[in-house]
């Protein structure tokens, strides 16, 4: 694919970065988009594996047919099969007319099934059969209909691990895989930080129809500091939260977000609970760490009002955050 139209492409979905990993990332997803590999995309929850998929999707020979997206968290597991597969009518209680599945939907296209790792053991079976056989019947019918797509997954679940205990087909995981892309996390390619804070900042003030004059230091300091556990996703809520709350145009400490699950509530401790005499630095260390979770949980996160209580600045306590791995 020319390179004219790749960048084309990375700004009509965003994708644009400085990150290393990131871009090795959307090249392995050029590189298969003219193939028949099945691709599993793998990352954290909100990192973009969804907007991957377009990518791949976009960049190859299918990108004039459909693309479809299927939540596979999202039905039960018998809701799921006709949503895959399609329905006769009257082949169950309330199928009151023809339902065309997602597998015919995407002939010729690209199929993309988010949350892989939530299908029941029954569903991967018939999933594999018709991976394999490229052939699926509607339920109610016995006419198989021949199918060709591209098949591009996605989970944010340890598969492997689901294998070991059992709870995940190996044979269907070996037929998903045939290439493994991982979606790097918002805090693995921070240099990307300034253009996606600047991106959701325009678009988010358009659609409120606000606008924002500038930022307090302590409000950039998070926006570049913070982590982003949520990624992309939290990203853009935050900004949305900042945007919002923002005062005559500013976005002060105020309209810093909330953090929810800082940690695990601090041990009660007693003035002779110690039960071993522990260097002096790890004593403080592990002491300023509850301490911090317990002032955050007791002001809901809230951390310029912690900064105000506690005498430091926003910046410091969000060091502490990091530099305790505090979630």
């Amino acid at each position: 694919m020319p390179n004219a139209k790749k960048e084309t492409l990375k700004k009509q979905f965003h994708l644009e970065t400085k990150s290393p990993l990131f871009r090795q990332a959307l090249d392995f997803c050029e590189r298969v988009a003219d193939s028949q590999a099945n691709v599993l995309l793998t990352g954290e929850s909100g990192c973009g594996k969804e907007i991957a998929s377009r990518y791949i999707h976009a960049c190859g020979k299918r990108s004039s047919q459909n693309f479809v997206a299927v939540n596979c968290s999202a039905f039960t597991e018998t809701l799921l099969e006709s949503e895959l597969f399609g329905h006769e009518q009257g082949s169950f209680t309330g199928a009151s007319k023809t339902h065309t599945g997602k597998f015919e939907l995407s002939n010729h296209g690209t199929l993309f099934l988010d949350e892989i790792g939530d299908l029941s053991l029954t569903t991967q079976i018939k999933l594999l059969r018709a991976l394999e056989t490229k052939q699926i019947e509607r339920i109610g019918s016995n006419t198989k209909r021949e199918i060709d797509f591209q098949l591009i997954t996605a989970t944010n679940q340890d598969l492997p691990e689901k294998i070991r205990n059992r709870e995940f087909r190996e044979d269907f995981f070996y037929r998903i895989s045939t290439i493994v892309i991982k979606i790097p996390a918002l805090r693995q390619r921070k240099e990307d930080l300034p253009e996606l804070i600047s991106f959701f900042f325009k678009k988010i003030q358009k659609e409120n129809n606000i606008t924002i004059r500038g930022l307090e230091s302590a409000v950039k300091d998070f926006l570049f500091s913070y982590d982003y556990p949520g990624n992309i996703r939290e990203l853009r809520n935050i900004i949305e939260r900042m945007v919002i709350l923002s005062k005559d145009g500013v976005v002060t400490e105020e309209a810093l977000p909330t953090l929810y699950n800082i940690g695990a509530a601090p041990e009660e401790h007693a003035s002779d609970a110690f039960s071993t005499i522990i260097p002096w630095k790890e004593y403080k260390r592990k002491s300023e760490s509850e301490y911090l979770i317990y002032v955050l949980k007791q002001l809901n996160g809230n951390v310029a009002e912690a900064s105000r209580r506690l005498g430091i600045s926003s910046r410091q306590i969000f060091n502490k955050i990091q530099e305790y791995n505090l979630r």
